[in-house]
C-alpha cells in the first residue's frame, strides 16, 4: 500500500519540478513563445488546484482507493500525450490532462494514510516520511530533468512516468484497502465549473498582462470572467446544500490559518522556483544539466526538512515547526536580493539550501496541521482544500511573479533603450546582457513580494491559537498544549 501511494505522489510532484529546467529546450524545440512556455508549467498547476477539491470529495464518496487509481491512470495517459505532442498547444493540453489526474493523488495519499494510521502521533510520523519521500521529487526533478533533456530530449521527461505508473497501479490494486465516507461527501458540479473558469480566467489574464495592457480585451475579458466566476463560486459554496468547499471548516481557526499558509507557500516558494530555473539558465547561462545540479542543495534540504518536521510534529505538535519553517522561507527569499548575473554559485547554493530547509519544515507541518484540525471522516476534503489552495497559490504565483519580472524588467530597461526594444529583450528569453539586467531587476521585486507575504504568514501562525469549533473539532487530535 505504502509503495503505491508514495510512488504515485512522487510522480505527481516530480512533474511540477522536472519540467522547469527543460523550458528553454521546449521553447526552442516547439518554437514557443515565453508565454507558451509559461503555460506548460501553469497549465499543470492550474488543473491540479482546480480539480483537487472535487478529487477529495470523490474519494470520500466513491472510495478512496478507486478514485486514487483512476486519477493515476488519467495522469499516465496525460504523460503519454505530452511525450508525443508535436506543438506547444498540444503539449499544454497534455499538461492539463496530467494536472487533472494528479489532482486526486496528493489529497488521496494523505487521506489513505490518515485512515491507515488512526493514532495521531503515528500518523504525523508517517506523513513526515511520506513528505520526505515526496521531497525526493524535488531532489530528483531538476537533476533528472536536466540530464534527460540534454541526453534524450524533453519528451523523455514524460516517458519516464509510464513504467513508474504501471508499478504503482499494480501495487495499488493489490495492496490498498478501500475506504469511503459517502455520508460526509458531496459532489458539486456547478461549483467545480465555476472554480475551473475562475482560476483559469484569472491566471490567463495575469500571464497575458505581461504582453498587453490591462485595459486590452485579451486581458480585461478573462480577468472579469475569472473574478465573476470566483465570486459566483463563493456564493454557491456558502448557499449550496452540498458544496465541494465546506465553508464550515474555516470557522475553525487552526484550519483557516493552515489554509492561508498553504496558499502563500505555493504563491511565494513555488512561484519563485519557476523564476530560479530561468535565472540559472537564461541569466547565468547554465545548461539544463548544470541547472539541475545547482538545485540539488535546495532539493536535498526540502527532503531532509520534511523528515525532521514530521518527527518534530509527532513529538511536539505542528505550530512551532510551521512558524520556524515559514520564517526561514521568508528570510531566505529576502536574502536572495543579493542575486546578480555574476553572483557566485556558493552564495546561490547556500541560500537554496536555507530556502529548502524552510520549505521542508513548512510542508510537512502544514499537512499535519490540516489533518489534526478535522475529524477523520473529513480527511479527504480537508487534504484536498489545503493542497488545492497551495497549488492555486503556485499557479497564481507563477503568473503574478512572472508578470512582475517582465513589467519591472521593461521599466528598468526602457529609459536606456526605449520601450519597444525593452519589450523585445524581455520576451526573447535569451542569455544576453539586456535580458539578464531586466530579469534580475524583476526577480528582486518578486522576491520582496513573496518574502514579505511569507513572513506575514509566519506571524499569523505564531499568534495564540483560538478554541476549536465543536462543529469541526477532530475526533482525535494532538494532545493539548502541543500545537
Amino acid at each position: 500500500m505504502l509503495t503505491s501511494v508514495f510512488l504515485a505522489t512522487f510522480m505527481a510532484l516530480l512533474d511540477m519540478s522536472i519540467v522547469n529546467v527543460a523550458l528553454p529546450a521546449i521553447q526552442a524545440g516547439l518554437g514557443a513563445t515565453a508565454t507558451g512556455a509559461q503555460w506548460v508549467v501553469d497549465g499543470y498547476t492550474l488543473c491540479l488546484s482546480a480539480f483537487m477539491l472535487t478529487g477529495g470529495a470523490l474519494g470520500d464518496r466513491f472510495g478512496r482507493k478507486k478514485v486514487f487509481l483512476v486519477g493515476l491512470g488519467i495522469f499516465t495517459a496525460g504523460s503519454a500525450w505530452c511525450a508525443f505532442a508535436p506543438t506547444i498547444e498540444l503539449l499544454i493540453v497534455g499538461r492539463l490532462v496530467q494536472g487533472a489526474g494528479a489532482s486526486v493523488l496528493t489529497p488521496g495519499a494523505l487521506s489513505l494514510l490518515t485512515h491507515a494510521y488512526p493514532d495521531p502521533a503515528a500518523r504525523a510520523r508517517m506523513i513526515g516520511i511520506w513528505g520526505g519521500f515526496s521531497g525526493l521529487a524535488s531532489v530528483l526533478g531538476p537533476l533528472v530533468g536536466g540530464l534527460l533533456t540534454d541526453r534524450f530530449g524533453w519528451p523523455a521527461l514524460f516517458l519516464i512516468n509510464l513504467p513508474l505508473a504501471v508499478v504503482a497501479l499494480v501495487l495499488g490494486l493489490r495492496g490498498i484497502r478501500e475506504s469511503a465516507s459517502p455520508e460526509h461527501a458531496a459532489t458539486d458540479p456547478l461549483g467545480q465549473v465555476l472554480a475551473v473558469f475562475g482560476l483559469a480566467g484569472l491566471t490567463y489574464a495575469v500571464i497575458e498582462s505581461a504582453q498587453a495592457s490591462w485595459a486590452s480585451a485579451e486581458v480585461l475579458l478573462p480577468l472579469l470572467l475569472g473574478l465573476g466566476c470566483l465570486a459566483a463560486f463563493i456564493v454557491v459554496e456558502v448557499r449550496g446544500p452540498n458544496p465541494m468547499l465546506p465553508v464550515g471548516l474555516f470557522r475553525q481557526r487552526q484550519f483557516a490559518v493552515t489554509a492561508a499558509a498553504s496558499f502563500v507557500l505555493g504563491f511565494g516558494s513555488y512561484g519563485c522556483f519557476y523564476l530560479f530555473s530561468l535565472f540559472l539558465q537564461q541569466v547565468q547561462g547554465a545548461d539544463a544539466t548544470a541547472a539541475g545540479l545547482q538545485f540539488v542543495p535546495y532539493s536535498l534540504a526540502i527532503a531532509l526538512g520534511t523528515v525532521v518536521s514530521g518527527r518534530w510534529v509527532g513529538r511536539r505538535g505542528h505550530r512551532v515547526p510551521m512558524v520556524v519553517g515559514y520564517t526561514v522561507i521568508g528570510a531566505a527569499l529576502l536574502a536572495m536580493l543579493v542575486f546578480r548575473p555574476d553572483t557566485s554559485y556558493l552564495v546561490i547554493g547556500v541560500l537554496f539550501a536555507v530556502l529548502g530547509s524552510g520549505m521542508g519544515l513548512a510542508i510537512a507541518a502544514t499537512n499535519a496541521a490540516a489533518m489534526s484540525a478535522v475529524a477523520r471522516h473529513r480527511s479527504g476534503i480537508a487534504a484536498a482544500v489545503v493542497n488545492a489552495l497551495r497549488q492555486a497559490g503556485a499557479a497564481l504565483g507563477i503568473a503574478v511573479l512572472g508578470m512582475l519580472v517582465t513589467a519591472r524588467g521593461v521599466a528598468v530597461l526602457a529609459d536606456d533603450i526605449g520601450v519597444p526594444t525593452a519589450q523585445r529583450a524581455m520576451a526573447s528569453g535569451g542569455a544576453d546582457g539586456l535580458f539578464g539586467a531586466g530579469f534580475t531587476a524583476g526577480l528582486h521585486l518578486s522576491l520582496v513580494v513573496a518574502g514579505v507575504a511569507t513572513l506575514l504568514v509566519a506571524a499569523l501562525v505564531a499568534a495564540p491559537p483560538g478554541t476549536k469549533s465543536p462543529e469541526t473539532a477532530p475526533e482525535t487530535t494532538v494532545p493539548a498544549g502541543r500545537d
